[in-house]
């Protein structure tokens, strides 16, 4: 046998009359991530006896017309605003195939699939499932809320039908899945966005003050984008060891966080050209994921809402084949990006045929970038490239003083840092609404959490539940008690002018998730009265005030009238304004000296903490404060404030730490407390105090 003689062709000359091709690759190829890309020809052909068995065909036949049932002859109307719920829960309960001719099916609590259950639509624009604004079940706050859900391990079909959960439903997921390898989600559409079609003319974009309330039909403009963008979570779910087929899928609403989320599961999937597009923060995520496989998988960005757009993030993923995957920014966008795929601790993954390009010189400059490795590949065009997991870590550098180590970098804005009672390292990014670990034991970094809500500051309380102080913007159209659901001002808001400006009118509330099972763990803290938990353990206060009306020393010290209350029942967040412009907070131990920052004066200042966590005694105690601070277990006040400040318990100046960008918020951590862990603006650095 020879080898190719032409790229494109094959020359054999062997007696066999039946040869099997394994693979034939040509073109820029890299073994691994740190392997030079080289041009060259993969060719593997096996002589064989007799043709192989016919392959098994990943989709599956839909069931004959003989078995179906009418869901508009069982009473559902299909009209946009009657409610057809019950009418398609009953028809699940009782039929396994179910047609659902043209109309927009209004839904008003999660359908749910039985294991045999099959939807077969008429087309995803004829036929969709849809939800009203503000519908109650799937608005306010808290944790993910299906439209539709297939059954746990079933052997579910969901054929030509469109998904469109609105603008303003907070809650909603359009599809859990969790079906299994034989199922079979095929043409499907979820509505919503900048590729949402629509009934009739086309209505033009409406400008702030026209309409408070935005919906995929009628959206409104604020400063370029809908309000409503980025507001729900994500599309097409598939958790709980849920796989199966997924061919002609088009996901593509800008109100997800994303167009596809893949968690937890090692059931094998199969993805058949999918179309993800035009949302604000990321198109495709997989954690926890192997044994899949894409073809034709293609990521596309706009100008309008996917600017800050990661387009996919790969976390322990393992077992993965993406075959012709496009990565692709618009002509139309003007700013330029870091990275199309984001890898984090991944192993076992091949690329065939990666495109990564744009027709402006704003391509993202690396498409796959592995951030616990520091690992960049740079061809933006790549016949093969395999993530072998074996790659060895390329060092982020020290700093010039020998002794702050750059950890991990790639961050927008890096604060809010906490600690586990193991030491581990949680951070956050506020506009981007992402939570991050620093695994100390690993030296590894993860992706908690990535939903709809803005993480202002992070905590633990003293059974290492994560605690999440975040914004929460009323949701227009959601009624409460038979009225528009408001936020209620708080008595400490004014005296700073950050307070005007647009930066009232939202709630900071604080919600709660396990770090080991983020999805399926959220739920909103409860507040109760301030004193009424007698026996406090600790209470969080806002690192940092910024107070330009000079009324700071009474603020801080103030006696909110409620706090909310952790889940081990002694860790409290007193309500205060300032956790909307907060940085991180700080825990105030009764009995012990607690400092915070005078962000205007540039001071840190000393309080007493009375047993039920209240504040008193304020003095003044350095001159240096910006966001955060740290004490050490001798007692030592740590200062961020440009550089890092070292102080004892007197106040007196004992040293300095050199940072190599600004320090946002620090924090002691590690198997023993004593490492420094520093957010800076882009990065996380460390330096170990022994």
């Amino acid at each position: 046998m020879n080898a190719a003689k032409f790229p494109c062709s094959l020359n054999i000359e062997e007696s066999h009359p039946v040869y099997l091709i394994k693979n034939y690759d040509h073109g820029l190829q890299m073994q691994d991530m740190v392997s030079e890309a080289v041009y060259k020809t993969d060719l593997n052909i096996e002589p064989i006896k007799k043709l192989s068995p016919v392959l098994i065909n990943d989709l599956p036949l839909i069931p004959s017309m003989t078995s179906w049932v009418n869901i508009k002859d069982l009473g559902a109307k299909g009209d946009g605003e009657t409610d057809d719920t019950k009418v398609f829960q009953e028809a699940i309960d009782k039929y396994p195939v179910i047609y659902v001719p043209q109309g927009w099916y209004r839904f008003t609590e999660t359908v749910k699939m039985k294991p045999e259950t099959k939807l077969i639509g008429l087309h995803p624009f004829a036929t969709q499932f849809i939800l009203k604004e503000s519908t109650p079940a799937f608005s306010g706050f808290g944790s993910p809320k299906p439209l539709l859900e297939s059954s746990e391990g079933g052997n579910n079909l969901l054929n030509g039908i469109g998904i469109n959960t609105g603008a303003y439903n907070y809650r909603a997921v359009g599809c859990k899945w969790m079906a299994n390898a034989k199922s079979y989600f095929n043409d499907v559409k979820f509505v919503g966005g900048h590729g949402t079609m629509r009934k009739g003319p086309y209505t033009p974009w409406r400008g702030y003050g026209q309409s408070k309330i935005s919906s995929p039909s009628d959206p409104v403009l604020l400063t370029g984008k809908d309000k409503a963008w980025d507001t729900q979570y994500w599309s097409l779910w598939v958790t709980n060891n849920g796989g199966g087929t997924f061919k002609d899928i088009w996901t593509a609403s800008s109100y997800n966080t994303n167009g596809i989320y893949v968690s937890n599961t090692s059931t094998p999937g199969r993805i058949y050209a999918m179309s993800i597009e035009h949302h604000v923060r990321n198109e495709a995520h997989f954690r926890n994921v192997s044994n899949w496989k894409a073809y034709a998988f293609q990521l596309e960005e706009e100008d309008r809402e996917s600017q800050d757009c990661q387009p996919v993030e790969l976390q322990n993923y393992s077992n993965m084949l993406f075959a012709n995957l496009y990565m692709f920014r618009t002509i139309r966008l003007a700013t330029p990006a870091p990275y199309s795929v984001r890898v984090w601790n991944c192993k076992d993954i091949e690329f065939l045929n990666l495109h990564n390009y744009s027709q402006i010189k704003y391509t993202t400059d690396l498409p796959v970038y592995d951030i616990n490795k520091n690992i960049e590949v740079r061809p933006w065009e790549l016949q093969r490239l395999v993530i072998s997991g074996n790659e060895p870590k390329q060092e982020c550098g020290e700093s010039i003083n020998g002794k702050v180590r750059k950890l991990v970098s790639g961050f927008e804005f890096a604060e809010g840092i906490a600690r586990d009672s193991k030491g581990n390292i949680y951070f956050c990014e506020h506009r981007m609404r992402r939570i991050y670990k620093w695994d100390v034991s690993k030296e590894q970094i993860s992706l908690i959490a990535d939903f709809p809500w803005k993480p202002l500051s992070l905590a633990f309380d003293t059974k290492d539940n994560l605690l999440v102080v975040f914004r929460y913007d009323s949701q227009p159209g959601y009624m409460v008690n038979g009225e528009q659901e408001r936020i209620s001002g708080l008595p400490d808001a004014g005296g700073t002018s950050f307070s005007g400006w647009g930066n009232s009118g939202f709630a900071s509330w604080v919600y709660t998730i396990d770090p080991a099972n983020p999805d399926e763990s959220i739920r909103l803290l409860p507040k109760k009265k301030m004193g009424e938990i007698k026996n406090v353990h600790k209470a969080l206060y806002p690192s940092n005030r910024w107070r330009d009306f000079h009324d700071f020393n009474t603020v801080a010290v103030y006696y909110p009238e409620y706090c909310f209350v952790a889940p081990d029942g002694v860790t409290i967040i007193p309500e205060h304004y300032d956790l909307a412009r907060s940085s991180g907070v700080l825990e105030a131990y009764p009995g012990k000296p607690f400092y915070a920052s005078d962000e205007y004066d540039k001071r840190m200042v000393k309080m007493d903490v009375a047993p039920d966590g209240g504040l008193s005694n304020l003095t003044y105690f350095v001159e240096r404060g910006e966001f955060g601070s740290a004490v050490d277990n001798n007692g030592n006040l740590y200062v961020a404030d440009g550089q890092i400040y070292i102080y004892n318990k007197e106040g007196k100046q004992t040293g300095i730490i050199e940072v190599p960008e600004r320090p946002s918020t620090i924090q002691f951590g590690g198997s023993d407390g004593k490492t420094l862990f520093i957010t800076g603006r882009t990065g996380l650095y460390s330096v170990n105090l022994e």
